[in-house]
């Protein structure tokens, strides 16, 4: 078998309502699963439920996919470090920056309580500038304290974007680590892709009527409250559906009052969150796809909306920046609002001559990008190039095996060990 990663998620399948985490790590379980050995630890429940998924063995490996998972509610120091020593990883993947399992993790490393190992950390747009902005100053405390401390050294940073890869070190350059190891691996398509973009047919499109779709987590960094704001001022029949999890109950709260204010001729229903395997479905219902965020690092949903025939309208925070420019839909800078306003007019305007061809744009480009590009490569480059570093020194591995001695980033991205 080829090299053991042990993946540290807090949503993992067969959760949905986390979004794009379990979606970025199922699709790299799955596409890489043939090359490395993926294990995986994450929570027994999807985010904001109460139960635990049925059918799970709590603290028990079980195979889902190619990975092996443990399902659990103890992320303890005990815990973790059993796990991680039990499995004995050539790397370590974490996806987040933030997280309890991140932080943990870091800090058993820095204690010599962990096996030798190597670590990529993947943030997930945490350090995009409208992210960092939500819950400023305490992640202005941790993120100074944690990087200038030495907490998040010697390890490999995953952007899944060029944007993000800025995004990435322009917060370490700020905090003098100029030197750390930034390595983009786009995150990988989804092989449902290319069957959505043979799906159901869109909907006819008339003149002065649109149905618009917001498929995203409801919290402030989506920024649902500025699109019911833009809609608001809309001429003609508008429809709006949101769906997705509700993050943040006061900003729903706000989202709903909102929505009550709006005129006649604009409705908003919330349709709650559904499962990955039927977004194609639901997308394809509706004409447009609309995304004001505050910042994504890749966006799931934006391709999955673009394979279903959905024209996107997107703020110019997101990867996506050029769909202007490819005729896709529309990427808009959030200080103009007036410009949002004359956008989505004129989407509500369009005929349907006018919207096939935006729409099959859409769902051509997903096509091409999802078979042109060797992003599979990429991020089998990104965990070689961590096992070909050089770790700190570390007391003996506690099951006696020895992880060798790794090249610095700057090295070659060769192969890293295998398993016999």
């Amino acid at each position: 078998m080829g090299p053991r990663i042990f993946v540290l998620a807090d949503w993992y399948l067969p959760g949905y309502k986390a979004g794009g985490l379990v979606t970025s790590v199922a699709n790299v379980v799955e596409s890489l699963g043939d090359s490395f050995e993926f294990f995986v630890i994450t929570r027994d429940r999807d985010l904001t439920d109460a139960q635990p998924y049925p059918g799970v063995h709590c603290n028990e490996w079980a195979s889902t996919g190619k990975a092996r998972v443990v399902y659990t509610v103890d992320f303890s120091f005990r815990h973790l470090r059993k796990r991680i020593i039990e499995i004995a990883p050539d790397v370590i993947y974490l996806n987040s920056f933030f997280s309890v399992l991140t932080i943990k993790t870091l800090c058993m490393r820095s204690l010599g309580l962990l096996p030798d190992c190597a670590i990529v950390l993947a943030p997930r747009g945490e350090f995009s500038p409208g992210a960092l902005e939500l819950k400023r100053w305490r992640k202005w405390l941790y993120r100074n304290l944690a990087l200038r401390g030495g907490l998040y050294h010697d390890l490999v940073w995953h952007a899944s974007s060029e944007l993000e890869r800025v995004h990435i070190e322009a917060v370490l350059h700020r905090m003098g680590l100029k030197h750390s190891c930034v390595r983009v691996a786009w995150e990988l398509p989804d092989p449902d892709w290319l069957r959505i973009t043979n799906g159901p047919a869109k909907p006819a499109k008339a003149p002065g009527a649109a149905r618009f779709l917001f498929l995203s987590r409801i919290s402030p960094k989506k920024n649902l409250l500025f699109a019911l704001d833009v809609l608001g001022k809309l001429t003609g029949h508008v429809e709006c559906d949101v769906v997705g999890p509700i993050d943040d109950h006061t900003y729903w709260q706000e989202c709903e009052k909102r929505a009550k204010t709006l005129p006649g001729n604009v409705s908003v229903d919330y349709r709650g969150a559904i499962p990955r395997a039927i977004v194609p479905q639901v997308a394809s219902e509706y004409h447009f796809f609309l995304l004001p965020t505050l910042g994504e690092n890749f966006g799931y949903a934006i391709l999955e909306a673009m394979a279903s025939g959905c024209p996107v309208i997107l703020s110019d925070r997101t990867p996506w920046r050029d769909a202007t420019e490819r005729g896709l839909g529309w990427s808009l800078p959030l200080e103009d609002r007036e410009l949002w306003r004359r956008v989505l007019q004129q989407c509500v305007d369009m005929d349907q001559q006018a919207y096939t061809t935006f729409s099959l744009r859409a769902r051509e480009f997903v096509e091409t990008w999802t078979t042109s590009n060797n992003h599979h490569h990429e991020t089998v480059q990104l965990f070689n190039l961590a096992l070909n570093r050089q770790g700190p020194p570390k007391p003996p591995d506690p099951l006696g095996e020895s992880a060798g001695v790794r090249e610095k980033c700057a090295g070659g991205n060769s192969p890293g060990p295998g398993r016999a």
